[in-house]
């Protein structure tokens, strides 16, 4: 199935002052708002939690993070490639990316359990036992935590989601970035 990626010229006029907006955060639109652009409630919805993400008790390390958990779990390819991207904006450290991109143990023992965490509640649609969130609080989280984690998940079930069933060309600026789950290169 074929999803058009939508300019502000092309959108709904219900989405193009979104997409301006998205311009303006990113510097370009990104395809993956071009193609929510088809759905106006669906593009601001996904910028509205977006921000209030960023409001969350969460570093910015943290929520990508999360988001970099998210997008490996969902094998979101475009996420994967777009949240390395933006994690080196914020400053998280290579090897970290690298290991939430390989699926490998992060050194920091509090983001290993946040990544743990944040996997834990989609591999279990969130019938996350009381003794892991136990685990969770005892590594400094909180319980304000536990649910701002059910947020981000919310972002990235609207954009794994629509990525896959819109198979979502990367974008340029995110090429360098591109990502295969490690167990899909065994696949080959």
């Amino acid at each position: 199935m074929d999803f058009t990626i939508h300019t502000i010229e092309t959108a709904p006029a219900d989405s193009r002052e979104a997409l301006v907006r998205a311009k303006e955060t990113f510097g370009f639109i990104p395809n993956l708002e071009g193609i929510f652009a088809e759905a106006p409630a669906l593009l601001k919805g996904s910028m509205t939690l977006w921000e209030l993400f960023t409001t969350t008790s969460f570093t910015p390390i943290e929520q990508q993070v999360i988001y970099l958990a998210a997008n490996y779990e969902n094998e979101c390819h475009y996420c994967m490639a777009a949240h390395t991207g933006l994690a080196k904006r914020v400053g998280m450290a290579e090897e970290n990316i690298q290991a939430l991109r390989n699926g490998t143990p992060l050194q920091n023992s509090k983001l290993q359990a946040l990544r743990h965490f944040t996997q834990r509640m989609i591999q279990a649609r969130g019938w996350i036992s009381d003794r892991e969130i136990e685990d969770f609080l005892a590594v400094g989280y909180t319980k304000q935590q536990v649910l701002e984690v059910i947020l981000g998940l919310a972002i990235k079930v609207m954009h794994n989601y629509t990525n896959h069933i819109a198979k979502t060309p990367l974008d340029k600026q995110f090429k360098e970035y591109s990502w295969q789950k490690p167990t899909d290169m065994l696949k080959k």
